[in-house]
């Protein structure tokens, strides 16, 4: 039963208290995302040297190290995704996020679907090269020798003699969102339960959950397996969870922590944490456990890291030799934008960024001649990361957006294929009504009207000829899209299996960025080629 501890705490903390009670502070980051430098709310680099800035490692750093010196013994947990977001991992890769992360006191890493972006290959030496242990409890790398001994799925710490064990699990969604080779993902909530009996039997203390699910499964594992489980930490979301009003002023996903009841064990109630994503937000949790391991209290809330929190001197020094280099890449000036590209558009309806990015593929593939058939392009809003705000677009903010360097791929298919493929980019949501989903489409040559208002989706597909008119199920088309959806047993993979004569057009930040420079200046104007009714 939780309580308002009254009596004054005179031990430090990671330690058992005067009265048998026992303290454990949790530090917590996720979703790096590769802001080696500094960010804003809503573009990976910050460009404007102003309150805007905030984040970036030098400032993660020195936040978690004056944490750490204030609570020693404090845990220190990385929940995912530290790779893929910013041109410093889509140049320097496992390398380089390596090095710096190894310079944190990390206790536990969990991984995140983005260290599977560049498969087996890119995540298994960086496993290998971590100094910290790593917890996946949900996935089966029997296929993939490379992996073996890189991970566990728990581990246990002691702090203050208590035994704390450590479990980590990693979203499904990985087997289609990602790169990962023959390794299969497993249900986290089963896995969850599994771990947590096998840390109970053991006699362990504290058993936390370093999850990179999401909230929602997170709230779910708390709810049905959660009686052996006294915290989650989580990622992979970016859920700010805050109390009172947001600093960034970004949508807050409930209070810090979120607390959720087990079912099974009625008045065992599990706090739930998380610290939103690109470095905007450390985590600062503080727990009190009794003598029977029960948790009775808790407090603590995010540390946001605006400019009023210092950059580490020493870790700038560090990161500016690389910095050096990557910017006499990235600050050639490509283009021009009239306004702001807002990628957040682009998961509920027809965004100005990513009728842009398709223009310039369906332009691609019309210049090659592949066919004399129609053009069709389009790409998935999870593959663009980033907006391009107004003023001078340069080549580092283009690979911001496109940091996956992905092939543009074209190829010949039947109308009725792509209709079935478009119906199957709102089967992920993120938000059912009104509809939000990582896998909309932003086309060109086509317009296409998506009708969620009945339980399956209804699309209609007008094909530009001189007029637009109505594709044809049985007419074959030249349809260009980026190729991690032709992926083989991807969520897509109807258009692998009857698609046919498939050419690469280059990478997709070279095409978008030869295009860019044939149009500039942009000017932003939607034509309602895309229409979503809910």
């Amino acid at each position: 039963m939780f309580f308002i501890l009254t009596f004054v705490f005179s031990v430090a903390s990671a330690g058992v208290l005067n009265s048998g009670v026992f303290r454990l502070d949790i530090v917590h980051y996720n979703d790096f995302h590769a802001r080696f430098e500094e960010t804003t709310v809503d573009y990976p680099i910050c460009t404007t040297n102003d309150t805007n800035c905030l984040g970036g490692y030098a400032r993660l750093y020195h936040e978690i190290k004056t944490l750490l010196k204030e609570k020693p013994g404090a845990l220190l947990l990385n929940a995912g995704d530290t790779f893929q977001g910013t041109y410093w991992y889509t140049l320097l890769k496992w390398n380089i996020t390596q090095k710096f992360i190894n310079l944190l006191p990390n206790d536990v890493h969990t991984v995140g679907n983005h260290e599977f972006d560049d498969g087996i290959a890119g995540i298994a030496p960086y496993l290998k090269e971590l100094r910290a242990p790593v917890v996946v409890a949900n996935i089966d790398t029997s296929q993939e020798p490379a992996l073996k001994d890189l991970y566990q799925p728990h581990t246990v710490l002691e702090r203050g003699g208590r035994k704390i064990g450590i479990i980590g699990l990693i979203t499904t969604e990985t087997q289609t969102s990602s790169n990962p080779g023959r390794v299969k993902f497993l249900d986290p909530v089963e896995a969850a339960k599994r771990e947590a009996e096998i840390l109970t039997n053991k006699r362990v203390d504290i058993i936390i959950l370093l999850s990179h699910c999401g909230l929602d499964v997170d709230k779910l594992i708390a709810k049905e397996v959660g009686e052996n489980i006294d915290i989650i930490v989580g990622g992979h979301s970016h859920s700010l969870l805050w109390n009172g009003e947001s600093p960034s002023h970004e949508e807050i996903s409930g209070p810090y922590p979120v607390i959720v009841e087990s079912e099974k064990r009625p008045g065992h109630k599990i706090p739930i944490v998380t610290a939103s994503a690109f470095t905007k937000y450390v985590g600062n949790l503080t727990t009190y456990f009794n003598r029977n391991g029960d948790l009775i209290h808790f407090d603590g809330e995010p540390v946001f890291l605006n400019r009023s929190i210092p950059e580490d001197p020493e870790i700038k020094a560090l990161l500016k030799p690389y910095q050096d280099e990557l910017h006499a890449i990235v600050k050639e000036v490509i283009g021009e934008a009239k306004d702001d590209l807002i990628m957040t558009e682009c998961g509920s309806g027809e965004c100005a960024i990513g009728d842009i990015f398709a223009d310039a593929v369906l332009d691609a593939a019309k210049e090659m001649k592949f066919s004399n058939l129609t053009n069709i392009a389009f790409l998935l809003r999870n593959t663009i990361r980033g907006s391009i705000s107004k003023g001078d677009i340069s080549r580092g903010g283009l690979i911001n957006t496109l940091p996956f360097t992905n092939d543009m791929v074209s190829f010949i298919v039947r109308g009725e294929h792509l209709i079935e493929a478009f119906k199957i980019t709102t089967s992920n949501a993120w938000v059912r009504k009104p509809f939000q989903g990582p896998w909309l489409p932003q086309v060109a040559g086509v317009k296409l009207k998506i009708n969620l208002t009945n339980e399956t989706p209804i699309v209609e597909v007008y094909v530009k000829d001189d007029d637009f008119k109505p594709l044809d199920p049985q007419g074959e088309y030249q349809v260009s899209t980026i190729s991690f959806v032709l992926k083989e047993g991807g969520t897509f993979d109807v258009l692998r299996r009857n698609g046919r004569d498939f050419k690469v057009i280059g990478k997709d930040v070279d095409v978008v960025e030869k295009y860019i420079k044939k149009i500039s200046p942009i000017r932003p104007l939607l034509d309602n080629r895309l229409t979503v009714i809910n």
